[in-house]
């Protein structure tokens, strides 16, 4: 009897909340007519895109299947999807290595590299609010003085990688480094496109040249533009320790893809240089400027319970960090195919 009770009362709350609807119509135009659905791209090649997923998906094999599925065919093709996944909210703070550390958000992130000297900060969220109520109370939550911000690296010259900048410049005198072509971006009045018109940008201080160093405490970050995603992608390697042992991490600024047939080419040129450089350097470490581009979020879980099996889930070893750049190679393939363009 509790549960026929129980089922009465869920049915009569249900009712209570589609009557209204229902009493306006409402019901019926919430049918699959409505429902938002898959991108479709009237000029692909489909014999090409088939090629370009199949070979793309034996290099991704069973550890890096997610990371295709998500570049090469849900962001593509299931934009409610992308925006369902990658929605602002709030995620703990979380020590990744012994000096680096994730203070940002589920949408976007940003990392902390912390030396003897100061912190370099990596991206700036989309906002001061965020850069004010997510960036500095995580600083704290993990001990760390957001005082002692020297640097601030952007990325891409997108506004949800700078928009707090401004304020860790007014408010901590940190130093904001982006390339010349995405400090052009973020000075122009569109404010590198998307819903960031609004934004201040922060007063240039560096602007960073190819191949350009920032030192801070006996850490130095090599610095690369990798245009591509946008005009000035920057890209990053730098070490990090794990329980004292280094290792090398490469965060590729830009690795969602371009936004037309030049950027996709050019994102094809700066990724096939990318791999050059990271495999010159033995980079081990995966790091991506989006949680989701690499389930950033599960692994800090995982090592924030403790619970990684003695296997750092950010360390991917020299072999597997070329084989996810690959894949995203064979991705931007697979979007030059969609356009119907040739694609290898």
């Amino acid at each position: 009897m509790p549960m026929r009770t129980t089922h009465r009362m869920s049915l009569l709350a249900a009712l209570a909340v589609l009557g209204p609807a229902m009493a306006n119509g409402q019901a019926k135009e919430s049918g699959p007519a409505t429902y938002p659905a898959q991108n479709n791209f009237p000029q692909e090649d489909a014999k090409s895109v088939a090629r370009h997923l199949a070979a793309t998906r034996q290099i991704a094999g069973a550890d890096l299947e997610a990371d295709f599925n998500w570049r090469c065919l849900v962001s593509p093709l299931d934009r409610q999807l992308v925006f369902g996944v990658q929605h602002d909210g709030l995620v703990p703070a979380t020590k990744i290595f012994d000096n680096f550390y994730s203070v940002g958000q589920n949408a976007v992130s940003a990392f902390a590299l912390d030396t003897p000297e100061g912190i370099i900060l990596i991206d700036a969220l989309n906002n001061e609010a965020e850069a004010r109520e997510i960036i500095v109370p995580n600083l704290v939550k993990l001990g760390l003085d957001p005082k002692r911000i020297r640097y601030v690296l952007i990325t891409h010259g997108h506004g949800d990688h700078w928009g707090g900048a401004k304020y860790l410049q007014d408010i901590y005198g940190a130093k904001i480094v982006a390339s010349e072509a995405d400090w052009r971006m973020m000075e122009s009045p569109q404010r590198g496109g998307g819903p960031f018109a609004g934004l201040v940008p922060p007063k240039r201080d560096i602007v960073a040249k190819d191949g350009d160093t920032v030192a801070l405490g006996g850490t130095s970050i090599r610095l690369y533009v990798t245009p591509g995603h946008t005009p000035g992608v920057l890209s990053l390697l730098f070490p990090v320790f794990d329980k004292g042992v280094r290792h090398m991490a490469g965060l590729m600024g830009g690795t969602g893809g371009g936004q037309d047939e030049a950027s996709v080419r050019q994102q094809l040129v700066s990724l096939a240089r990318w791999q050059a450089l990271t495999k010159a350097t033995g980079v081990d470490v995966l790091v991506t400027n989006h949680p989701v581009h690499m389930a950033a979020n599960e692994k800090q879980a995982l090592i924030r319970y403790g619970a990684t099996g003695g296997r750092h889930p950010y360390v991917y070893g020299a072999a597997r960090y070329q084989r996810y750049m690959q894949v995203m190679s064979g991705c931007s393939r697979v979007q030059l195919a969609r356009m119907g363009k040739a694609s290898d």
